[in-house]
């Protein structure tokens, strides 16, 4: 297999994040090579990327204690540790499913392992910055918005709604193959079919994606090193403290909290939909059995 029919075959099919395609899949298909040939499997890939994400945790309050205590260049270098940590985790996480599909080793238990990780970390990320500013500017208010951001992300609704759906498959209340391929996307994926390939976005629709990756995710790592990077470049000129970071922390938690209202109300109309359909593949069996 040549090295473009193995880039092909990681990739993942219909792309949705626009970053991850331009940016983090090329950055991971070198990795999943590499461990390809050196034996380790995708789920100890996942684990790997997942361990680094923790201890950026770590790194990043370690830094603003370290800025507190006018060890300014070894909080510099804890930053910069922390911002290796986000984004070559999030490179892991890209590399792990590729990893999966070149080995044809993809599997629900490891598609498990990599949301556990996503669920653990996504909270701790914005959360870990509050709690840098908290400590580096003594202001409260940068400590109650990183407590607020760890229930302000996609988890919280999204995985209510898949709570419920398992549960009512379990009992047997439906058979998912009896639902035609736009039911099962509404259904289990999202209520309104907006996912568009990142491949077939255009003009306005690019910009406003990237916008929207660059607020929320997958797109918050690059974002926010680049915010740091230049806070610590300002730094050189004037005695900032950080207040790009404060000012995209806030902007961030706050889109982020804005959305979880609109979030669970989407998620509510797709059960809605689902009870109809689930109503109208009961009526079809019935009759069938009739």
């Amino acid at each position: 297999m040549t090295e473009n029919e193995l880039y092909n075959k990681a990739q993942k099919p219909n792309e949705y994040f626009l970053v991850v395609m331009l940016l983090y899949r090329r950055l991971a298909f070198p990795l999943a090579v590499m461990f390809r040939r050196l034996g380790f499997s995708a789920n100890q890939v996942t684990i790997l990327g997942g361990c680094l994400w923790i201890i950026s945790v770590v790194t990043m309050i370690s830094a603003a204690q370290s800025w507190i205590n006018q060890h300014y260049w070894s909080a510099v270098i804890q930053l910069g540790l922390t911002i290796f940590l986000w984004n070559f985790g999030f490179v892991l996480d890209v590399a792990d499913g590729s990893l999966a599909r070149m080995t044809n080793t993809s599997s629900p238990a490891g598609s498990y392992l990599d949301y556990c990780f996503h669920l653990i970390f996504h909270p701790m990320f914005l959360c870990s910055i509050g709690i840098f500013l908290f400590i580096i500017t003594g202001s409260l208010f940068y400590c109650i918005m990183g407590v607020l951001s760890t229930f302000c992300g996609w988890g919280v609704s999204f995985s209510s709604k898949e709570h419920v759906l398992c549960e009512s498959i379990a009992n047997g209340h439906h058979d998912p193959r009896k639902f035609n391929d736009d039911e099962r996307y509404r259904i289990f994926i999202d209520s309104v079919k907006s996912k568009t390939p990142a491949t077939k976005k255009k003009n306005s629709e690019l910009l406003i994606t990237l916008l929207r990756e660059f607020l929320c995710f997958p797109g918050q790592y690059a974002f926010m090193s680049i915010v740091i990077i230049s806070d610590i470049i300002l730094l050189h000129f004037i005695n900032s403290n950080f207040i790009l970071l404060q000012i995209t922390f806030v902007a961030m938690v706050g889109v982020s909290l804005l959305r979880v209202p609109f979030r669970i109300k989407r998620e509510f109309m797709t059960l809605v939909t689902y009870e109809k359909i689930l109503k109208k593949n009961c009526d079809d069996r019935d009759n069938q059995q009739s």
